[in-house]
């Protein structure tokens, strides 16, 4: 469950005029095996659930290709670009969150062979603006006590890491994808809270949804307030395993089924509902500082790309590349260690 169908968006297949028969069934799978694998014992439900998917496929797939090109992610790009320049507050801030980063170390540590000279993903953000009281020239006065809007980025992640562009996108195609049926989880459960009788069934339900989150299904990574380790996926899996399984003995009359269904679909049918994306344009001075268009002062202007949802889940994401020169080593706790045994 937890791992990617690598064939589920290749690179010949990301029209929608090409997905043929055999990808929409995976796909159709895919949706039911994350969210409730006892609608399977509806007769109707692949032709029900044929055109949502189409619908949801094609929406993630232009949402990501929609991302611009990737950019840099160094300290010489610190230094050069104002973009980057925005998102860390120092050279060393940069180095110390891409050093940081658990998604880039599990993926080295994966490696069978040697690192590839750059990595590709997602870098994602939260974007905090808050108002504070600052100074401002004005003609040749200084005026003091100014209010102004300082921007910041924080809870810094990178996912959907590959040795290459093109299939860094795909990745984040099927993380997208992926999200989606994560959301009608969480409905199906909410739902099913609502009903007293069917309380055992929803804490199995959201047991479900914890052991995804856990493996940083779909989004999760870059939902996340903290960097975490990723727990190991076969013992998550069998986890999931063992929770379907259980699901499958519960007793579950065909109008519960149906609802779970019907969530199915209302997701996938609107799946720009429930991830979206915008352009995000800021006008920074060199101290973050927000300025308007009408405003003299020199400022740089950058342009984000804004990953969000009806949940009101936000992030501030752009493509990246980060030089394996420029990843620093992680540190070694056991030999640091041996030094106070």
């Amino acid at each position: 469950m937890l791992r990617f169908l690598g064939s589920l968006f290749t690179s010949t297949q990301e029209q929608p005029s090409a997905f043929d028969d055999a990808l929409i069934e995976k796909a159709i799978d895919r949706a039911v095996a994350g969210t409730d694998q006892r609608i399977r014992a509806l007769r109707d439900y692949k032709r029900l659930l044929r055109e949502p998917v189409v619908k949801a496929m094609t929406h993630v797939i232009e949402l990501v290709d929609a991302l611009p090109p990737p950019l840099p992610i160094s300290p010489q790009a610190f230094s050069e670009n104002p973009t980057i320049r925005a998102l860390f507050v120092s050279k060393e801030h940069l180095g110390k969150v891409v050093g940081g980063f658990n998604s880039i170390s599990d993926y080295l540590s994966d490696l069978s062979v040697l690192p590839p000279d750059d990595i590709y993903g997602l870098l994602t953000m939260v974007r905090d603006e808050r108002k504070v009281f600052g100074m401002e020239l004005d003609g040749e006065n200084l005026r003091r006590d100014v209010l102004q809007v300082a921007v910041n980025f924080s809870s810094h992640r990178f996912i959907g890491i590959k040795d290459n562009e093109v299939d860094s996108r795909r990745e984040l195609k099927i993380r997208a994808f992926d999200f989606l049926l994560q959301k009608t989880l969480e409905r199906i459960a909410n739902k099913r809270s609502n009903r007293v009788e069917l309380d055992r069934e929803r804490r199995l339900l959201q047991q479900k949804l914890e052991a995804l989150k856990a493996g940083q299904w779909g989004l999760g990574a870059m939902m996340n307030d903290s960097e975490s380790v990723r727990p190991k996926l076969a013992t998550l899996e069998e986890k999931i395993n063992a929770i379907d399984a259980e699901l499958g003995l519960f007793s579950s009359d065909k109008l519960s089924l149906e609802q779970s269904l019907s969530h199915v679909i209302d997701t996938l049918s609107n799946p720009q509902d429930w991830l979206s994306t915008r352009e995000i344009r800021l006008r920074l001075d060199y101290r973050g500082i927000k300025l308007d268009d009408a405003s003299p002062t020199t400022a740089n202007e950058i342009m984000l790309t804004e990953l969000y949802s009806c949940t009101g889940e936000k992030r501030s994401v752009l493509l990246g590349r980060i030089a394996s020169s420029d990843i620093p080593e992680q540190p070694d706790i056991w030999n640091a260690a041996k030094i106070y045994l």
